[in-house]
Order: structure tokens, then C-alpha cells, then sequence
């Protein structure tokens, strides 16, 4: 196998690659071990993850490997061709634009998949109404005009007795049974093309078989088919199993397939058992592994530009966490109060929309901002309560934050020697940061500058950086709270803004 250019980095922030890389020695090596035994081997995988992490970045940069190693690759968009009735169109449209320019340089190649596809498109249906859904759908209460009208659209000629008919009883029977006829007619035509179409594609395969610079199997990858409308996406999964079930011809599609099923489940009644229907369409599923916290953090970071805005008050040292002190706060946090990815990618979200909206020049005290926009995330009432100081006494505080079992944080603390104190790596409890924050948020700021906080050690740090950021100066009838008092008005401000379903480019 020739060599593989990396197109993963830097951009590969979830180890994506190593997925890519486990599954294209899986598939090779079975397409190769089955052709060894003469064995014939058509192959539906379903790559399975949900929205936002990583399918699209994931099925481009594997089919770019693919490609650099000369495998023949289609890479069809399911989501950019829903808005035509039938599947074929786009996805025949797309296998010609990828194959063609591959196969310029094997004539017979070229010859073999333009004979495929020009039968392929036969199969397209017809943009007007078929007649096997006018006997279906409207020949029962149509007039002898509606349905003259209706065969006029398909081009279809009746025949001369039909243009003799009247409204009568004899003359309905007789048109219902040209219309049967022609529907039959049209089966045995698309059952026989199909056929066709099918040996075409063999040939093409066997074809590349025997060239030297193409390597097999042939890989279709189908991206964001769980966005399409179902009747959409299962006329495409049929396509994919009774058209193109070939030989050599694997295909990759990736699609949460819970949400999916949901969706067809809109259609179908909530009774129909979707998953299971759809599981019939695969050969085999492959779920993308769940990344690692600490990435998925770097990930947001990068996703929403959260490393672009200044003056983070991030409260950890540089150099206690490999990433930065503002990720490494951020993936504690959520650590601790136990949040799964998707709730994480709402916290970002979130703070994405306060910190895009905040004020010129002012400090962001990341610690207390995540706080309050993840007890948001998983409890409005608990919100309400701090926003409204329900909660001012640390015991009922600590009861109504529920963090995970020892919840700590890396810092440095501050240790008295004789007559000089050293500063020393340790841990405190994650609880004990919150509770100094919010012990602090609703004080004056003459109060705080009143005090004789320590710059290292916890609380009195958490009390240094907020008296810090308190005017100096201010008209004696006024006391002026500190920044954070408003911390819960902003983050109440993003309320109403969500995560889309958009499948993100996760990396």
C-alpha cells in the first residue's frame, strides 16, 4: 500500500485517525480474504456517532487517505441532494463525477461504468405521476378526463379505444385494465434493467480487478443521511442494498441511527419499530469512539473561539494541567458535576453567546461564569436559587450542588517556613472554589477592598482577583458591587439560544 500524506493534523483534535486507520485494515484485508476463496462480497457499514461528534470530518479525511492509495472513492452528500425526489439522480450524478476523471486513463474502465451508469439512469422515475401510483393512489375516483389527463403526463398512449370511451361502467374496467397492464409491464422493464445494471457494475469490477494501479474494494462513503427527510433516506438505503449490492463495492454510511429512526418514526407511527428496520440495510456497525474529556474541551475551545477572547480569569496556574489553565478549568468543572459531551458542547455554546457580548476591557472570572452556566444546564430552579441568594449558607449550598465524589482541582498553596512562605503544588475541592466565588459575588466592593486577602491561598485568592477588578475610586454615597454580581443576569441574557442539530465538523 503506497504511502498516506497525513491530511489529519493539526485538525485531528479526537484521534479520529486511528479509527480511519483500524477500519481501512479491517475492510482491505476482508475484501482480500474473500476474494481469495472466490467468494462473492457486497458490504454495508454503518458508521454510528452522535450529531457533532466527528462523522463529516471523519468520513472526509478516511476518504482522502482512501484516495491517496488509489482506491476508487465516492463521496456522496446525502443531506445536499434531498431536495430531488429520487435518490438516483444526485448519487448517479456523483459516481460519475468521482469515477469518471479516476478511469480516464483505463479506457475500458471508462467504457464499463459509462454503460453502468447510462442504465442506472433508466431506473430514475419519472418526474411526473408513475402509473403504478395512479392505481395505488387515484384511479378510484378519478373521472375517464382526470385519468386521460394523468396518462398524457406520462407519456403513455392509451390506444385508440380510449379516446372512444364514454362514462360508463364497461369503459372504466376496460381503462383499469390497460393501467394494470402498463403497471406490470413497467415492473418486468425495471426488474430486467436492474438486472443489467448490476452486471454492468460486476464488469467494471472485475475490470479493475486486474489493474495493477487500482485497489479494491471500490468505497462509497454516504454522509448526514440522519438529516434527510425519511422517505428520502430509506429510498436511498434501498438503492444502496438492490442496486448497487455488487461484488466489490463497499459502502460507508454514517448516520446517528437513533435520531433517524426517530424521524421515521414521525412518519411511519410511533408503534413502527424504525431501528430495527433500518439495522436491515447493514451489514455491520462501527460506533466512533468517545474521545477523551480533556480533547473534547480542546475541541469546544476550537469550535467556539472560546481561546479569542482575552483577560480569562482562569484561577489555575499555568503549568498544573498539560492544556491551557482556561481548558483545563473548563474540563474540571465539567468533570465534576459529571457532564455527558453533548451538555458540554451546550456549555460552550453558551458561553460563546455571554462572552461575545461582554464588556470592553472587563475580566471574565471564568470559574464563577461556568458555574452558573452549567447549574443553568442542569437545573433552572438550582439557577434561580443562586441568581435570587437563596442559597447564602454554605450548607445549604453545598446540599443543593451535587458534584461528583471528590471533586478537585490542581493549584498551588501557600506554606509558612520560618520567616518566608514557599509556594507549593496540591489540590483543593472543587466545591470550596464555587462557594468562594459565590460567597463573594454579592459584596461591596468596599467591603473587598477593605480585606487583606492572600494572592495564593484558597479562598483568600478567589477574594484577591475579585477585589482586583473594583473601582479604586467612586462617589462616597455609592457602593459599588464587584463585576461578578452580575454574572447570573448575563448568563440568564443567553437562555433562549441553543445547540442546533447541524452535524458539526468535529475533529
Amino acid at each position: 500500500m503506497a504511502e498516506v500524506n497525513d491530511n489529519w493534523q493539526p485538525d485531528d483534535k479526537l484521534n479520529r485517525k486511528e479509527a480511519a486507520d483500524f477500519l481501512t485494515g479491517y475492510l482491505t484485508k476482508r475484501f482480500e480474504l474473500v476474494s481469495k476463496h472466490d467468494r462473492a462480497d457486497t458490504f454495508v457499514l454503518n458508521i454510528r456517532a452522535d450529531w457533532g461528534f466527528g462523522k463529516t470530518f471523519f468520513l472526509h479525511r478516511w476518504s482522502e487517505d482512501l484516495r491517496q492509495t488509489n482506491f476508487p472513492v465516492v463521496f456522496f452528500n446525502a443531506w445536499e441532494n434531498d431536495y430531488c425526489d429520487d435518490p438516483l439522480i444526485g448519487f448517479i450524478a456523483e459516481i460519475n463525477d468521482s469515477l469518471a476523471t479516476h478511469f480516464n486513463d483505463i479506457p475500458i474502465a471508462k467504457r464499463h461504468l459509462d454503460e453502468a451508469l447510462a442504465i442506472g439512469r433508466k431506473l430514475i422515475k419519472p418526474v411526473s405521476l408513475g402509473i403504478a401510483s395512479v392505481i395505488a393512489k387515484q384511479l378510484s375516483g378519478l373521472s375517464i378526463e382526470k385519468l386521460h389527463e394523468l396518462y398524457s403526463q406520462n407519456g403513455e398512449e392509451l390506444g385508440a379505444e380510449a379516446s372512444d370511451m364514454e362514462s360508463s361502467q364497461e369503459g372504466v374496467s376496460s381503462l383499469i385494465s390497460r393501467c394494470a397492464e402498463l403497471a406490470l409491464k413497467e415492473h418486468l422493464d425495471t426488474k430486467e434493467t436492474i438486472k443489467v445494471f448490476k452486471n454492468k457494475l460486476a464488469r467494471l469490477i472485475a475490470t479493475l480487478e486486474n489493474e495493477s494501479k487500482i485497489q479494491l474494494p471500490l468505497f462509497v462513503f454516504i454522509d448526514e443521511l440522519d438529516r434527510c427527510r425519511p422517505t428520502y433516506a430509506i429510498e436511498l438505503l434501498e438503492a444502496v442494498k438492490h442496486l448497487f449490492g455488487v461484488h466489490g463495492v463497499y459502502f460507508v454510511i454514517a448516520t446517528n441511527l437513533d435520531q433517524l429512526g426517530h424521524s421515521i418514526c414521525a412518519v411511519y407511527g410511533e408503534q413502527f419499530d424504525a431501528e430495527r428496520y433500518l439495522k436491515r440495510f447493514f451489514d455491520q456497525e462501527y460506533l466512533l469512539p468517545l474521545p477523551d474529556n480533556e480533547k473534547f474541551t480542546e475541541l469546544l475551545f476550537s469550535r467556539y473561539s472560546l481561546d479569542e477572547f482575552g483577560q480569562l480569569e482562569a484561577i489555575i496556574e499555568d503549568g498544573m494541567y498539560p492544556e491551557p489553565p482556561e481548558q483545563a478549568l473548563f474540563t474540571v468543572l465539567c468533570n465534576s458535576f459529571n457532564l455527558g459531551l453533548r451538555d458540554r458542547e451546550q456549555v460552550a455554546s453558551a458561553l460563546q453567546a455571554v462572552l461575545l457580548n461582554w464588556p470592553e476591557r472587563e475580566a471574565v472570572h471564568l470559574a464563577y461564569l461556568l458555574f452558573l452556566i452549567i447549574t443553568k444546564q442542569i437545573s433552572i430552579a438550582i439557577f434561580r436559587m443562586l441568581a435570587e441568594n437563596q442559597l447564602m449558607e454554605y450548607a445549604s449550598f453545598k446540599q443543593a450542588i451535587k458534584l461528583r465524589g471528590n471533586s478537585k482541582f490542581k493549584t498551588r498553596t501557600n506554606t509558612h517556613r520560618s520567616d518566608h512562605y514557599s509556594s507549593v503544588k496540591g489540590e483543593c475541592d472543587v466545591i470550596e472554589l464555587l462557594w468562594a466565588y459565590h460567597s463573594f459575588h454579592n459584596q461591596s466592593c468596599i467591603e473587598l477592598l477593605q480585606r487583606d486577602f492572600n494572592a495564593i491561598t484558597f479562598p483568600d485568592k478567589v477574594g484577591f482577583v475579585i477585589a482586583r477588578d473594583c473601582p479604586r475610586s467612586f462617589p462616597s454615597h455609592q457602593e459599588p458591587a464587584p463585576p461578578i454580581f452580575d454574572y447570573a443576569r448575563r448568563v440568564s441574557q443567553s437562555g433562549q439560544l441553543f445547540v442546533g442539530v447541524k452535524e458539526q465538523d468535529s475533529r
